[in-house]
């Protein structure tokens, strides 16, 4: 197993924060629909309440905030693969802005989480365990701006997703180039 990316294939380390920022990403969105479609009594899964979904979406926002800048450092200090070579000059260039897109959006929208909670008033009580400070005054108009920047950001990654998502799984089933196998984990190219 190689840690860093090859010409051929992506690393290790770029593999681990490719999959871990979309399984957070994943969970977040089922968190958000659970704790936005419940009431304040209900149990989920048996025993997740609103206010703990609440408190985890938060927590695991902060973290993929942690995780978009490490995965964007490690982007910065690492070359990339050469394109796979059954990609069209527009599938290079599609991908070039998805990958722009994405990294905006794995900013844009936990900041705008934070700065909404805080702003709110409601603040973050890490994991449950920790609250953290709040630097930011109650503020009506910036916590409702965070908010729907939130939100827009939410329906925008999911788009820009879609198209990433559609773009490889045209090269693996369409074209049956293998083009996925390069940042699957466990696999040989």
């Amino acid at each position: 197993m190689q840690w860093r990316n090859t010409p051929l294939r992506y690393g290790a380390v770029t593999k681990l924060f490719h999959w871990s920022i979309f399984l957070f990403f994943l969970y977040q969105y089922v968190a958000a629909m659970n704790m936005s479609n419940m009431d304040r009594g209900d149990l989920v899964y048996g025993f997740f309440t609103q206010d703990t979904l609440y408190n985890w979406h938060k927590s695991v926002g902060i973290l993929l905030l942690v995780l978009a800048f490490g995965r964007y450092m490690w982007r910065r200090k690492t070359p990339l693969p050469d394109w796979a070579p059954t990609l069209s000059p527009f599938e290079r260039k599609a991908t070039h802005w998805i990958e722009r897109l994405l990294y905006i959006c794995m900013f844009v929208m936990p900041i705008a989480g934070f700065v909404f909670v805080m702003a709110g008033g409601y603040g973050v009580m890490f994991f449950g365990r920790w609250p953290l400070p709040n630097f930011i005054p109650e503020n009506e108009t910036l916590a409702l701006t965070a908010q729907w920047t939130h939100k827009i950001t939410a329906y925008a990654i999911v788009i820009v997703w879609l198209c990433h998502l559609t773009l490889v799984l045209k090269h693996q089933f369409v074209n049956r180039d293998r083009f996925l196998n390069r940042m699957l984990p466990f696999t040989q190219q």
